[in-house]
């Protein structure tokens, strides 16, 4: 789930949606430090030998010895527990609802930096989940986590306090339990500049094709939860395909924000960070509505990019995280994630050639095969241009095919591999 983000000048107050665009075109053009860095956030279940859910004073024992063992760690407390970590030169360790282990990266200059904090902090994993006789699982989708113990954290709390007041008691925990039972993977770059419209017109396309390419359980589970009752937040901004600058792509984005609901404000004085729109409203409202209100404010809407689940994502620091691939066993398959992802970011070539075979497509069609994918074979339906989806597919997975200007480098192999990491095949 996402953090606060602190905006600079939290409370200037938006009054117009040229407005809303100024301040979305800002973040493209004006990057924090310097562009073409790489992240990624890894979820993964920690279980018993059984493959069971773990409790709470289980995965605080794990974090505690990752906190021992990594130096200059700091924990993060809620109500006196331990449910996060801060790991200086390598990222961070934070706890899922159904007690996932999230493992995120610092932004890195090189793949070489990449592999390496990835390494160390997935050895740090394994060694504790082993020292209490746990695995680490990389898997999609692990149905025996559908009953795991809510974690005792607030943020959880208030989200699922806000899915109960939209949907009432027995979807909520339908879509409690699809949080709980759901692990994936995400790629954060910092794809600024002229280009930018470009960069998410490829990741669009990429990350639609790995949904149609083979539906996996993971999706399936999203599929029949979030997007069921709330479709907007998981089906891509197709429209953005029609972008040829920053400017139309930014319209589009700002499209869909403005109708998105806000089920949070920034609140300094929580340990989490947020506080309910409705206990300040009365109801949830959604950007759009707290723009004409004379309310939205730098921190609500910097919020508002954070909390929305589109695939790929302009967040409110300038980063574009993807969200579309299942959680994966090992780093290697990690990295080969992240080296695709960076080809279609940073290898403008490759990225071009893509577009450009693709140029005439209907988002339209698109979008109606994206939304039956679960429902009918896909494969051979037009999308226009003369293209079918198997064509999409193929091409976007054939992206990574060439290498970035700045060399991938190889896996490094860390010395004395852990006790309890699992290397089997990739989790369905």
């Amino acid at each position: 789930m996402s953090r606060a983000y602190h905006a600079r000048n939290p409370g200037f107050l938006f009054t117009s949606r040229q407005e809303v665009e100024d301040r979305l075109r800002a973040k493209i053009n004006a990057p924090a430090g310097s562009a073409g860095k790489i992240g990624t956030e890894l979820e993964l279940f920690v279980t018993t030998p059984e493959g069971l859910p773990p409790t709470f004073d289980q995965i605080e024992l794990v974090l505690e010895h990752i906190a021992d063992h990594l130096p200059r760690s700091r924990r993060a407390r809620e109500a006196g527990r331990v449910v996060a970590l801060d790991v200086p030169g390598l990222g961070a360790v934070s706890l899922e609802p159904g007690g996932q282990v999230e493992l995120s990266t610092r932004a890195c200059e090189t793949m070489a930096e990449l592999a390496d904090a990835n390494l160390r902090l997935r050895a740090a994993l394994d060694e504790a989940a082993a020292f209490f006789d746990l695995r680490v699982k990389g898997q999609g989708h692990l149905p025996s986590f559908l009953q795991a113990q809510d974690m005792p954290r607030s943020r959880f709390a208030a989200y699922v306090s806000f899915l109960r007041g939209q949907h009432g008691a027995e979807k909520t925990e339908e879509l409690l339990r699809t949080m709980k039972s759901c692990c994936g993977l995400q790629v954060n770059l910092d794809p600024m500049g002229a280009d930018f419209h470009e960069i998410y017109r490829a990741l669009l396309l990429t990350e639609v094709a790995g949904s149609l390419a083979a539906p996996t359980p993971r999706q399936s589970r999203l599929h029949h939860t979030y997007a069921l009752l709330a479709p907007e937040q998981l089906t891509p901004v197709f429209e953005a395909l029609e972008a040829r600058d920053n400017e139309g792509l930014v319209r589009h984005i700002v499209d869909r924000l403005l109708t998105l609901k806000v089920p949070f404000l920034p609140d300094a004085s929580s340990g989490e960070g947020f506080k309910s729109t409705a206990e300040v409203f009365g109801h949830v409202p959604t950007v759009g509505q707290l723009l004409q209100a004379g309310a939205l404010t730098a921190q609500i809407l910097d919020n508002a990019l954070s909390l929305q689940l589109t695939m790929p994502n302009l967040r409110g620091h300038g980063v574009v995280e993807t969200r579309a691939p299942d959680s994966v066993e090992t780093p290697e398959e990690l990295m080969a994630v992240a080296k695709q992802y960076r080809s279609i970011a940073y290898d403008a070539p490759a990225r071009r050639k893509l577009l450009q075979d693709f140029a005439d497509i209907d988002p339209q069609k698109l979008k109606a095969a994206f939304l039956a994918r679960f429902d009918a074979d896909t494969a051979g339906l037009d999308i226009g241009g003369g293209k079918t989806v198997a064509e999409l597919v193929k091409a976007a997975g054939m992206i990574n095919a060439a290498e970035p200007p700045r060399q991938a480098a190889q896996m490094p192999t860390p010395a004395g591999r852990n006790r309890g990491g699992r290397r089997g095949n990739r989790g369905p």
